[in-house]
C-alpha cells in the first residue's frame, strides 16, 4: 500500500523541526556546511544535539512500524535542511529489520540524491549493508549494476554495502571483488578511499584473500587504496607488500 505523504503536517515532524530550531548554532551551521562542502542548509547541531532532539520526539522505547515510519522518513529527506535528512536517515534505521528488498529502489533514491560522504556512508553501511545481510540473493545483483551509475555517490554506496559483510564474516566473494576491481581504475578520491576502507575491514576476517587481492592488483590501485587497504593485515603480509 503505497505511503501517504506527510509534507510535516505530522506533530512529530513539526516538534522536531521545533527542538532543532531551538538549538540552532549559526556559527557552528557555518563551519559544518564549509566541512561537508554542500549545498545543505544547516542548524549547526552537535551530533549529541541532534541525536537528544530525535530521540526526543522518536524515543527508544517506542516501537515504530514500517509504514508509519517510512513516509516519515523521506518527508525528513526531501528537506533541504542537512540534519532532518539526518534524522530521515535514523528513522529508517529504526525500523531497519522491517526493511526487504522491495525498498531498495527507495534507497537507491536515497543514494542518488546524497551529495556528500556523512549521509552516503550511513546509508551503505548501516542500510544497505543490514539488508545484504539479510537477503543476498536479492540485494547484491541489483546493488552491483549500480557501479554504472553517473552519480559518484552512488557507485561509491556499491562499494560500501560490502563493509558491514566484512566486519560480520559475512562477506559475498562472488560480488566484492569484482566490485572494487571493476572501479580501482578511478581517480575520485572518494571511490579509491571506499576501495580502500572496505578492504581494510575486510582484512580483519579475510586476511589471506585481501593480501592476494592487494598483490595480484597493486598495479591498478592507487597509492591511497593500497595503503588504507593493506593497513589492518599482519605484519609479516605487509612487509611482504611492501610500499607503494
Amino acid at each position: 500500500m503505497p505511503a501517504k505523504e506527510v509534507r510535516f503536517s505530522d506533530k512529530r515532524l513539526k516538534e522536531l523541526r521545533s527542538l532543532l530550531r531551538k538549538k540552532a548554532d549559526a556559527e557552528h551551521a557555518a563551519f559544518h556546511k564549509n566541512y561537508h562542502k554542500s549545498s545543505k542548509d544547516f542548524y549547526g547541531l552537535y551530533n549529541i544535539e541532534l541525536t537528544e532532539a530525535f530521540q526526543t520526539v522518536f524515543p527508544r522505547k517506542e516501537k515504530l512500524d514500517r509504514d508509519e515510519a517510512i513516509p516519515l522518513a523521506l518527508e525528513l529527506w526531501s528537506s533541504n535542511w542537512f540534519e532532518e535528512q539526518t534524522a530521515g536517515l535514523s528513522l529508517l534505521a529504526r525500523v531497519l529489520k522491517q526493511l526487504t528488498p522491495r525498498d531498495l529502489p527507495m534507497l537507491k533514491k536515497i543514494a542518488d540524491d546524497c551529495e556528500g560522504w556523512a549521509m552516503l556512508d550511513y546509508l551503505a553501511t548501516v542500510h544497505l549493508g543490514a539488508l545484504a545481510l539479510k537477503y543476498p540473493e536479492d540485494v547484491y545483483p541489483k546493488v552491483r549494476k549500480w557501479t554504472k551509475s553517473k552519480h559518484m555517490w552512488t557507485r561509491r554506496a556499491a562499494i560500501l554495502i560490502h563493509v558491514l559483510p566484512g566486519r560480520k564474516k559475512a562477506l559475498d566473494e562472488a560480488y566484492a571483488w569484482d566490485t572494487f576491481t571493476e572501479l580501482l581504475h578511478e581517480k575520485e578520491f572518494f571511490i579509491r578511499k571506499a576501495i580502500g576502507w572496505t578492504l581494510r575491514e575486510c582484512a580483519k576476517h579475510y586476511p589471506e584473500k585481501v593480501f592476494e587481492y592487494i598483490r595480484e592488483h597493486r598495479d591498478e590501485m592507487s597509492g591511497l587504496t593500497f595503503r588504507e587497504g593493506s593497513r589492518k593485515l599482519p605484519e609479516a603480509m605487509r612487509k611482504k607488500l611492501g610500499s607503494k
